[in-house]
């Protein structure tokens, strides 16, 4: 629980660092690029996790892009410690900066 709260903590420190709509604009288009880039194989519609998700959420919920409630402290949850089939990706292998941007790019309650 404890890394989970320091995760979004972590998310919180880096969108708050982003600022103003401009930088939301742009940091959306790079979270955006960033998600499909790295989580796309896996995410976009016919990859592995969109297929596994399908049986386990709302109709239309699969695609992360089109979920209705993804907050990002979950994303960043997800992400570094894994879920499921999902294995955990290390900050080595994706940034706290790039996991950041992906993380807003899919949370809808901003």
């Amino acid at each position: 629980m404890n890394r989970l709260i320091a995760g979004a903590l972590v998310v919180l420190a880096l969108l708050g660092a982003l600022g103003g709509a401009a930088a939301t604009a742009e940091s959306e288009a790079g979270g955006r690029t960033l998600y499909l880039e790295r989580c796309g194989g896996c995410h976009l519609k016919g990859g592995f996790a969109t297929r596994v998700l399908a049986r386990r959420v709302p109709a239309g919920q699969a695609e992360l892009e089109q979920r209705e409630a993804l907050p990002a402290a979950y994303v960043v949850s997800a992400v570094r410690h894994g879920i499921g089939s999902m294995p955990q990706i290390r900050p080595a292998e994706l940034s706290d900066a790039d996991l950041a941007e992906i993380a807003h790019y899919l949370d809808k309650s901003s």
